[in-house]
């Protein structure tokens, strides 16, 4: 019988990026239909930020432990595997919502399920790029994986509403299953080489000793520390804070369609941020694009915030999305490029839950700051609203509005303090490149 000849370098990544797109959008469909049919039948609002929780947390708590298994694990069948894990627990959701037995706690743990194969997804693709796609075109390969997240934000729900609404959420789960299939058939034709140092490796795993490893291997490496240190604090003050600020500061003033319109031009911005990142030139300094690209979100955090107009926050919006994906673009590009490829899947695991942390305690303080300290400060007779509230306004959302801008202008400060400093903004040329040798997957 005939060899079948696998997928191999870029039409490899093309391959798995295709195919990813087809599965996040399946995934989107269902986490929709499933978020309208909690709030249709339990009309709890907390029942739904329950369902977000087990989506999202087990996966930042997930990465943690995933990064020593992606660097000794055939990436290949590690796909296959979490993909196939995710649909296993979306078919038995499916599976109890046509026998009418669903209840919350199975879809609580039906997202578990979900979120757990995904923090070994997104490490195990961000460390295979370098292992598939040529120095050179590493930037092209961030942008278009940097579009993943804003299509499926885009297409997922307005596809769902429409099926939802036509058929029912039971046709949702059959599409969802059928773009795993698709996927995991797309993973099965390609093949995804190992890095040398971890291709011979056959003893006996030592789980912590190598987890150890790729803290020690960041610890040792000063610029990474600053590198990582800087990512982390964008993400606690823009996606952390900020982000979850604008639904409030929008309800404030405006209807539930002009903020249903205002959080659709984010995924709008960051597809055409894709697009530009994709021709980024290879030889640009990539720290100037993310510092120039932080100032630009700084920027649009003050114009979202000094003025209670959603033509200006919807802009401040989309400069935001198109500005991050050059900031998380970029930055993973310098990773890909200037570590060793034998530790990508444990340093990218680690970012990971370093970024969902950041988010997570900005998403914690931005609630409490904004109701119990700058929104009484910009009340009628409040402290400020003598004086900061002749710039931003006085009465409901302005605290929102005052937060923003003190967030635009520690943004700004960042950006500064890091351009001043050689070892930040040159931070590329402290860090030799590190060449791929692999081996091939048999």
């Amino acid at each position: 019988m005939k060899k079948v000849e696998h997928l191999q370098g870029l039409h490899a990544f093309y391959a798995l990026l295709g195919g990813q797109l087809i599965s996040v959008i399946g995934s989107g469909m269902t986490r929709f239909g499933l978020s309208v049919w909690v709030l249709s039948t339990t009309g709890d609002p907390s029942a739904y930020t329950t369902m977000i929780f087990f989506a999202v947390f087990p996966a930042g708590l997930g990465a943690f432990f995933t990064g020593p298994l992606i660097d000794r694990w055939d990436r290949r069948k590690l796909f296959i595997g979490a993909n196939i894990a995710a649909s296993l627990g979306i078919l038995a959701m499916a599976i109890l919502f046509f026998a009418g037995s669903v209840t919350l706690w199975h879809l609580y743990l039906a997202m578990a399920v979900n979120g757990i194969a995904s923090a070994f997804i997104s490490p195990a693709m961000q460390s295979s790029a370098r292992l598939l796609v040529p120095k050179e075109k590493l930037n092209r390969a961030s942008g278009l994986s940097q579009l993943l997240r804003p299509m499926e934000t885009i297409l997922a729900p307005s596809l769902a509403g429409l099926i939802v609404g036509a058929f029912g959420l039971e046709v949702v789960f059959i599409i969802d299953i059928a773009t795993f299939i698709i996927n995991i058939t797309i993973l099965s034709l390609m093949n995804i080489p190992r890095p040398s140092q971890t291709a011979g490796q056959t003893g006996r795993m030592r789980f912590w000793a190598e987890l150890s490893a790729g803290f020690r291997y960041i610890r040792e490496n000063t610029a990474l520390i600053t590198l990582l240190s800087l990512f982390t604090v964008t993400l606690f003050l823009l996606p952390g804070m900020g982000y979850s600020l604008i639904t409030p500061l929008v309800l404030s003033f405006a209807t539930e369609e002009v903020l249903g319109l205002i959080l659709s031009v984010y995924g709008i911005g960051s597809i055409i941020g894709g697009v530009f990142l994709a021709s980024w030139g290879a030889n640009r300094r990539r720290m100037n694009g993310i510092l120039a690209a932080l100032a630009t979100a700084g920027a649009a955090a003050i114009l979202m915030g000094i003025w209670k107009n959603p033509w200006t926050i919807g802009l401040g919006v989309f400069i935001t999305g198109l500005s991050f994906v050059f900031v998380t673009g970029l930055n993973q590009v310098i990773w890909q490029v200037k570590s060793t490829p034998d530790m990508q899947g444990r340093l990218f695991a680690i970012m990971g839950t370093l970024a969902v942390g950041g988010q997570s305690l900005g998403i914690l303080i931005a609630g409490p700051l904004a109701g119990k300290v700058f929104q009484p400060m910009l009340d009628q007779g409040g402290l400020l609203a003598d004086t900061i509230g002749a710039l931003v306004g006085v009465g409901p959302g302005r605290g929102m509005g005052f937060m923003f801008i003190l967030i635009g202008l520690t943004v700004f400060g960042v950006v500064a303090l890091s351009w001043l400093n050689p070892s930040i903004h040159l931070l590329e040329d402290r860090l030799p490149d590190h060449e791929i040798r692999q081996e091939p997957t048999p």
